[in-house]
């Protein structure tokens, strides 16, 4: 789920195929038409949006950020001076409602967090019992892609606390069977003090408690996958460079293997390059080994000192 900033454009994994705009009214201005975010209940949405995603959106409210189902309609220009009009919510009978797979999907995410409980390398949710299609969550700052675009380059102190809060949380995951399948900076919140969160789990896999963790879900995603792109998120905190990892080849019948490695970066002279690595060539078999693999990583000799205090502005420095 990306962060939303109103007046700039709306995040790749919008619907809509035109070329959007997020205007300070809450409108969507694209290249052929305007449209508007609506709730289930048809009014406008006019709360502040602070994410985006492919079938969600979340708004501000006080303290909270609420997930709701992205609906959006188009502007019906008026004609002889009669006001524009919002396209119907409801489809006429036999058409398709798009409102049945997104309401849907918020339901199966809130199963997702209904069975993580709380944790505190998750971003914390409310009244999941509910049966509304929408997720309460606690107001974050931000996601770590902006954060890392915005901000001084985070202390290696930082950076290794981040890895090792995210391992152990993605191990937490996996040990209650959820493929998370979209390990990226955009899903990774930050609050006040600097603690990381995942959260977003729309793109997610709810598997049987039984499931063993070996093997893929319906999509080819797998706990491997997950380590591979963790990866790639550690690469791009160290480094400030892009790197992706995707679902690649059949390496047989039953697992998809990641992008290949000499499709990806080179990891010489990178710090923690070795684990990165090992993400990578899925050496690491579990998360719970990249975890423990963290739980012994090194800080570089020159900044071995123990930084004065937890504040944010300790916590940023430029690396080189």
């Amino acid at each position: 789920m990306a962060i939303a900033n109103p007046g700039a454009p709306a995040d790749s994994c919008s619907p809509s195929r035109f070329t959007e705009e997020v205007m300070d009214d809450g409108w969507i201005c694209s290249s052929m038409r305007r449209m508007v975010w609506l709730h289930l209940d048809g009014t406008i949405v006019n709360q502040k949006v602070i994410g985006l995603g492919s079938t969600g959106l979340v708004i501000e409210q006080g303290r909270w950020a609420i997930k709701i189902p992205y609906v959006s309609r188009g502007i019906i220009r008026g004609v002889d001076g009669l006001p524009d009009e919002v396209e119907p919510l409801t489809p006429e009978e036999g058409d398709y409602d798009d409102r049945i797979p997104l309401i849907e999907e918020i339901q199966c995410e809130k199963a997702m967090y209904r069975r993580l409980g709380n944790h505190h390398g998750i971003v914390r949710c409310h009244d999941l019992e509910s049966t509304d299609p929408s997720i309460r969550m606690d107001r974050m700052s931000g996601d770590l892609r902006h954060f890392l675009d915005e901000q001084k380059r985070p202390t290696r102190q930082t950076q290794l606390r981040w890895f090792v809060t995210l391992a152990h949380t993605m191990a937490y995951i996996h040990e209650h069977r959820i493929i998370i399948a979209d390990v990226r900076l955009d899903n990774l919140l930050l609050d006040d003090h600097l603690a990381i969160k995942f959260c977003d789990f729309a793109g997610s896999t709810l598997m049987p408690l039984e499931w063993d963790l070996h093997g893929t879900d319906d999509f080819g995603y797998s706990i491997l996958i997950d380590i591979g792109q963790f990866g790639a998120v550690m690469y791009q905190v160290i480094t400030g460079k892009k790197c992706k990892f995707e679902l690649g080849e059949k390496e047989s019948d039953s697992l998809l293997t990641g992008t290949r490695r000499e499709d990806l970066p080179s990891t010489e002279g990178v710090w923690l390059g070795h684990i990165i690595e090992n993400c990578w060539t899925m050496s690491f078999k579990s998360s719970n080994e990249l975890a423990a693999a963290l739980d012994q990583a090194k800080l570089p000799e020159e900044v071995q000192a123990p930084i004065p205090s937890q504040s944010a502005d300790n916590l940023l420095t430029l690396q080189p």
